[in-house]
């Protein structure tokens, strides 16, 4: 083998309505339409109240993913995650409002902080949090504000600042003046991260724990949509043991409150509730069941529900792999690459390994190759390219030594500072 390959498979996609949405909160309409997360995000800033608590957000992506799509925009990442890149309407008017923050009541201070978290814009949500923080003096008030502030230190800080948020939650929850369905939500999140990465206390996760228990025996008529979220967040108990009957049983509930919550309000905030599931699913058959059919099963579901949504392919991409399956899952995650952010680098990355285990390498390179262009200061990309071409005597070999090399030619920012003295 010889001869550098062309890496076409990892040239950066066009725009998404994705990529449009994180940056600018708006999306221009497609002939294959837009993404759920688009959708539902874009809906919810056009048709929240400001004056009434409620805004809602279907999923809150990582600061990297903003980095990402900013990167791929061409878009300094700092100006995007600071407001100061304002590429349209409904983002110059988020900024602005957070530049007059001090002047808003405390409910559109938390419906402001929701739409900023909405876009992965955390540096300024903790701001405006901030202040109605300070402000904060109904249990309702305590509560939204300790909910966003949770949210904002599992994205911005791994979760560090959550347990002081959780105890918020908890105390404005045992004043007995909050609605059922939001003390719910906050017992969802509380099994889910503790389980995940132990966000609270133990004592305050069996306390929310029981709390949610009680609260779906004594309140059947709750609002379907965060009764399917607490089903989920339950299954991961059993899930733990390895007890598939009684996982499957919640997640069978989970999937029947999504569906009723659809079938109530057919918009796409509710529709993604379902495509949560399936989610789940895919992780419980891999995880759970170890059903390789099943995994496929719901992994094609969610690709149904969502089409041109790239981690949906990546979902599947990574059943394949779990299951032995380097070139189905290599096709797959390449799927992903094709429609673009979110998670653009990590699919390519994904969909290198993928062909290099099925040896093949020439794509494998290619991947590689398009991936050392997007981050060319990644050392480890560029030795795992030269190694691989290395091994198979592959003459792009010399493009991952030349890259190398001038990388380490470059002064290290502690050369710089010496000389700078």
């Amino acid at each position: 083998m010889n001869g550098s390959t062309d890496g076409s498979a990892g040239r950066p996609p066009l725009r998404n309505n994705f990529q449009e949405t994180l940056l600018g909160l708006e999306y221009t309409p497609r002939p294959e339409g837009a993404d759920l997360f688009s959708r539902a995000c874009v809906e919810q800033y056009r048709e929240y109240r400001p004056d009434r608590f409620g805004y809602v957000f279907a999923q809150v992506f990582e600061p990297n993913t903003l980095t990402e799509v900013a990167l791929l925009e061409g878009v300094s990442p700092e100006a995007a995650a600071d407001l100061t890149h304002r590429p349209t309407a409904s983002m110059t008017a988020l900024a602005e409002h957070v530049e007059g923050r001090a002047d808003l009541p405390v409910v559109t201070q938390v419906n402001l902080a929701a739409a900023l978290i909405s876009v992965s814009r955390f540096d300024a949500a903790h701001l405006v949090l901030a202040d109605a923080e300070a402000r904060a003096r109904t249990p309702e008030e305590i509560f939204e504000t300790a909910m966003l502030d949770f949210v904002v230190a599992n994205r911005r800080d791994d979760g560090t600042s959550s347990p002081p948020a959780f105890a918020r939650m908890r105390q404005a929850v045992e004043t007995g003046q909050l609605v059922p369905h939001r003390t719910l939500d906050a017992c969802a999140q509380a099994i889910v991260w503790y389980l995940k990465r132990r966000e609270l206390p133990e004592a305050d996760y069996h306390w929310f724990l029981n709390t949610g228990l009680e609260l779906v025996r004594d309140y059947p008529d709750m609002p379907s949509g965060g009764v399917s979220s607490w089903y989920r967040a339950l299954a991961m108990l059993p899930a733990a043991e390895g007890d598939a009957a009684a996982t499957r049983r919640y997640m069978e509930n989970a999937r029947e409150a999504a569906a009723e919550t659809y079938a109530r309000s057919p918009r796409a905030y509710e529709l993604h509730l379902l495509k949560t599931y399936y989610e789940s699913s895919v992780k419980e058959h891999m995880y759970v069941t170890h059903d390789l059919d099943r995994a496929v099963e719901a992994g094609r579901a969610l690709i149904a529900l969502d089409p041109v949504w790239s981690p949906s392919y990546g979902e599947l991409g990574e059943v394949m792999a779990k299951f032995g399956r380097p070139e189905a899952a290599a096709r797959l995650y390449e799927k992903a690459v094709s429609f673009g952010a979110p998670y653009y680098g990590h699919h390519l990355l994904q969909a290198a390994r993928m062909r290099e285990k099925a040896a093949q390498a020439e794509q494998a390179l290619g991947h590689y190759e398009a991936l050392a262009r997007l981050a060319p200061d990644s050392a480890p990309l560029l030795e795992d390219g030269l190694r691989l071409a290395r091994s198979v005597g592959h003459g792009s070999g010399a493009y991952f030594e030349d890259a190398l090399a001038r990388l380490r030619e470059r002064p290290s920012p502690a050369a710089l500072g010496e000389s700078g003295r």
